[in-house]
């Protein structure tokens, strides 16, 4: 294989696997700020997001 074409695959791997970690984080905030949430149910809604968050970082950390 090519050298830049394993940079380029490198590159993209990163992305991917930033995007797989902040997506539920976005999503919570997303709902947040579309429903109005401003009571208890936002900041349970905000923590959920970060544990699937944190959780998807611990998965892919353990990943061979």
């Amino acid at each position: 294989m090519n050298k830049s074409l394993k940079v380029l695959i490198a590159i993209l791997g990163g992305i991917e696997v930033t995007f797989s970690i902040g997506i539920p984080i976005l999503i919570s905030l997303l709902w947040i700020r579309i429903g109005g949430l401003v009571n208890w149910s936002s900041y349970a809604l905000l923590t959920a997001g970060i544990l699937a968050s944190l959780f998807r970082a611990i998965k892919v950390g353990f990943m061979k």
